[in-house]
Formats: C-alpha cells, sequence, structure tokens
C-alpha cells in the first residue's frame, strides 16, 4: 500500500509539472503528448528504467517542472535505485536554465545521491563546492562532507567541518562528535604505542565533552601503559558517574590496574558493589564473583551468583552457575547439568549484546558510532534476560 501511495504521489507530481511545461510553451492541456501517458504506464508497471526514460525525454526541466523532477529522483534514491536517481538530477543540471539557488539544491541532491551510491569522490567534489552556496545549502553539504569524512576515516578534516556544524541548539550534539573524533585518533595512537600524542588526543577529546566515558576509558588504558596503575584506577572509576552502563566496558582494564597497584583487592570489590547498585549488570557481578573465588572457594561464588539471578536473572549469569556445580558434580546429574549448558549458550548464541537506543541497531561488539543511523554514543548495552 505504501508503495502505490508512493506511485500515485509521484504521477501526481509529474502530471503537474508537464501540465505546467506544456502550458508554458502555449500548448493545450488536452493535446497531451502519447510518450506522458506511455511514461505513467512504464512507472506503474514498475519498469523505472523506461519510465525515467520517458520522463526525460519528454517533460522540459524549468522552474515550473523542478519539483516535478526532484520528486522523482527523491522517489527513486528512497528505493534505492541509486542509478536512475543520479540520471535524473544529472538530467537537470545539464538541460535546466535555473536560477543560482535552484541549481545549488540540485548539486546537493546529486551528492547525496553520490554519497548512497559509496561514490564518495563525486559527493565530496560536490559538497566542498556547495561550502559558499546559500546558507540552508551550506548547512546540508557540510553534513555530507562531514559524513564522508566519517567513512574515510578523515578525523583531523571531519574535526574541522564539525566545528563549523557546532552553533546554535546543534552544539552540543557536534561537540560530542568532535569528542569521539580525537577518541578515535587517540585509538590510532594507542595501537602504535604513541602514548604521549594518545594522551594528548584524549585531552583534546575531554574538552569537547568532560563526561565522556569513552575518553575516560582511552585514558585510563594509556595510564596502564605508562604504568600509571593508580591514575588509570582514579580515571577509570569516572565512568560510574559519566555513564554508569559502560562500566561493565571498564572492567578487564581496571582489573589490570587494581593488580599492578597496591590497592587492595577489597576496595576493588567495594567499588564493584557500588556500580551494582546503580547498574545490575552480570559482567559486574561475574567480576565480584572472581574475587570472591580466591578468597572463598566455588561455594561462595555459587552463593552469591545466586543471590544476584534472583533478583535479575539473566541467562549469561545462569550458565556461570551452571559452570560452578558442574564441576562439583558427578554421574547423572553432571550430564544433565552439561546439556542444560549447551542450552544455555545456544539461546545467547546469536543475540545481540548491543542496540542503538536512537534506531534500534543492533550487534554483537561495542561500537560508539552506529553504523546505521550515523549518531555517536547512542549503542548501549543490552540489559534483561539475555543481556546484561
Amino acid at each position: 500500500m505504501e508503495t502505490w501511495l508512493l506511485y500515485l504521489l509521484i504521477v501526481f507530481a509529474i502530471g503537474s509539472g508537464w501540465w505546467l511545461g506544456r502550458r508554458e510553451r502555449g500548448k493545450r492541456a488536452d493535446s497531451l503528448d502519447p510518450k506522458y501517458y506511455q511514461g505513467l504506464n512504464f512507472l506503474l508497471n514498475e519498469e523505472p528504467d523506461r519510465a525515467v526514460a520517458t520522463f526525460i525525454d519528454d517533460l522540459e526541466v524549468n522552474s515550473d517542472t523542478l519539483e516535478t523532477h526532484l520528486a522523482l529522483g527523491g522517489l527513486l534514491r528512497r528505493r534505492g535505485e541509486l542509478e536512475k536517481a543520479v540520471v535524473v538530477h544529472e538530467n537537470i543540471l545539464n538541460r535546466a536554465s535555473l536560477d543560482k539557488e535552484s541549481m545549488q539544491h540540485v548539486q546537493l541532491e546529486l551528492a547525496r545521491d553520490y554519497l548512497l551510491a559509496g561514490l564518495l569522490d563525486r559527493a565530496e567534489e560536490l559538497s566542498v563546492v556547495l561550502a559558499d552556496a546559500s546558507p540552508s545549502v551550506k548547512n546540508d553539504s557540510y553534513k555530507i562532507t562531514l559524513e564522508i569524512y566519517e567513512r574515510e576515516k578523515e578525523w583531523s578534516q571531519a574535526i574541522e567541518v564539525a566545528k563549523l556544524l557546532a552553533v546554535g541548539d546543534r552544539t552540543e550534539k557536534y561537540e560530542k562528535a568532535i569528542s569521539h573524533y580525537y577518541c578515535e585518533i587517540a585509538e590510532i595512537h594507542l595501537s602504535k604505542n604513541r602514548n604521549e600524542e594518545a594522551r594528548s588526543a584524549v585531552s583534546e577529546a575531554i574538552g569537547h565533552d568532560a563526561y565522556s566515558p569513552r575518553a575516560s576509558l582511552i585514558h585510563g588504558r594509556v595510564d596502564i601503559n605508562e604504568h600509571l596503575f593508580d591514575d588509570a584506577i582514579r580515571v577509570l572509576q569516572r565512568i560510574k558517574d559519566q555513564d554508569a552502563v559502560y562500566v561493565p566496558e571498564s572492567l578487564d582494564a581496571l582489573a589490570v590496574a587494581y593488580e599492578g597497584s597496591d590497592h587492595p583487592v577489597e576496595e576493588f570489590r567495594e567499588y564493584l558493589t557500588s556500580c551494582l547498585e546503580v547498574t545490575p549488570s552480570i559482567s559486574i557481578v561475574l567480576k565480584i564473583a572472581a574475587t570472591i573465588r580466591d578468597e572463598s572457594g566455588d561455594e561462595a561464588v555459587a552463593k552469591f551468583v545466586a543471590d544476584h539471578l534472583k533478583k535479575n536473572p539473566t541467562i549469561r549469569g545462569l550458565t556461570q552457575l551452571i559452570d560452578l556445580h558442574i564441576d562439583n558434580t558427578e554421574g547423572i546429574a553432571k550430564e544433565n547439568l552439561s546439556i542444560l549448558r549447551s542450552f544455555t549458550q545456544a539461546l545467547v548464541a546469536d543475540k545481540p549484546a548491543y542496540r542503538c537506543n536512537h534506531c534500534g541497531f543492533e550487534g554483537k561488539k561495542m561500537r560508539w558510532h552506529c553504523p546505521s543511523c550515523k549518531d555517536w554514543s547512542t549503542i548501549k548495552p543490552i540489559f534483561g534476560l539475555e543481556g546484561e
């Protein structure tokens, strides 16, 4: 039904534009060219190739018919027929005699076609040209340019463009994006053991978003690399106050920092317990359980995990509890527990662990940049029976 409504709308738009174009040329509306009806027939019969060719040949491009051509190009792009959308928009630029601002709008649409088609060089070329366009077009061209630099991982260039967009009510959104760009730069330096450069990039990231849990994570890893374990503990523990749902992402680094420091394990456990009160995460439970096992053994660990599962049941937690009991069980009971464990593993094997709060994208690994809606910091751990 939605497809038919789109067809009817585009047919109406094309018909209106065609009529206006014919009237401009002083011809009667009842003298419609047979090619017009042929084009409609192709469109309604889902033959977009032949429909596009017919309308391009028959429908003159001018100020009266521009919206019709743009509507056709936009429809084709939404349907994923990017090559046809490009043909429509390029035809406007090649044949139209329009004012400068109208031509800029068409160039912007063509840049969007190129972007979605993955023709990043062509999209960038057009978006750069539009940097001197009217304010409304310029703003949209900056967004296209920014997405291009994000895809190409040109983080320094992305920072410069984002600064141009970080004005008015969009300031917070783009300041957070800039913080992530610096974090990306820091990750690159960290992977090459360039700790000082990584630290400098993290400092810039914090300057644009003082409450960034990602910046704290990277900062902590830099401190660990330089054996500044006390500093790493202090930095990583900030995440609880910045955004507690990201605490599970810091646990491995925090455990390394405590092992390298003189801080007692009880302090680590107290911190984790305080986090658990804020975020009932099975990852935190299992990390606490590891500290209990070293002191009190499997029985104490099993009781601790079971008490948590009574309040916040998760399949991951149940799997861990089964593992604890398998080690202390023999015979048919051990065999049955092994079968049960295989079932619990199968239940979560293909389940996503993270979800974007903006568009609903799901995945099994943590991403700071949503590949679907392109937003930053919207992907978070999934909580519940099959998650944390």
